[in-house]
């Protein structure tokens, strides 16, 4: 009787970890609500995403990263490594040559279509010799973005979403 009860509880963390895993796909993809946002920044609050685990800052590397024991597979692409710079937004970090970050960025930008950066983004590259992208494209309250940061992440784009939006009321 006890073997089928550790093979039940065995099936149902590995169930668990899939159904993160969907989350943090559907998170990077646009594709989460308010509540299930709040749900899931709470689990990775409290330590119980499991395989969802925090990487020490390094320089030159993926900012506020979060590794995934699997890789996911979101925007046609895999990766096991995430950007959370914030609660409401999540960004799939996607291993690229070093140098092309932008290249590659701009080729990403025009697949998806009606991305943009805004005047501010344009400016840190023209006055602080900034060397990235920032690119954006609203889809109703939620926010495409895709960013590469040269100095920062070099080797990296990031592509994901943000809900800011989602959460303010005055939308």
């Amino acid at each position: 009787m006890c073997a089928v009860c550790s093979v039940a509880v065995a099936a149902n963390a590995h169930a668990q970890s899939t159904a993160d895993l969907r989350t943090i796909v559907r998170f990077v993809e646009c594709k989460l609500d308010a509540r299930a946002i709040d749900r899931f920044v709470g689990r990775v609050d409290s330590g119980t995403v499991r395989g969802f685990t925090s990487q020490p800052p390094q320089e030159k590397a993926v900012d506020l990263a979060w590794e995934t024991e699997k890789p996911i597979q979101a925007w046609g692409t895999l990766s096991n490594l995430v950007s959370m710079p914030s609660p409401r937004q999540m960004l799939l970090a996607v291993p690229v040559p070093v140098g092309d970050e932008v290249n590659v960025a701009k080729q990403w930008a025009a697949r998806i279509g009606g991305m943009s950066e805004g005047a501010g983004t344009v400016s840190l590259r023209e006055n602080a010799n900034w060397r990235g992208v920032d690119y954006r494209k609203a889809v109703g309250k939620k926010e495409i973005r895709l960013l590469v940061d040269q100095h920062e992440s070099p080797g990296w784009i990031l592509l994901g979403c943000g809900y800011d939006k989602l959460f303010t009321r005055s939308n």
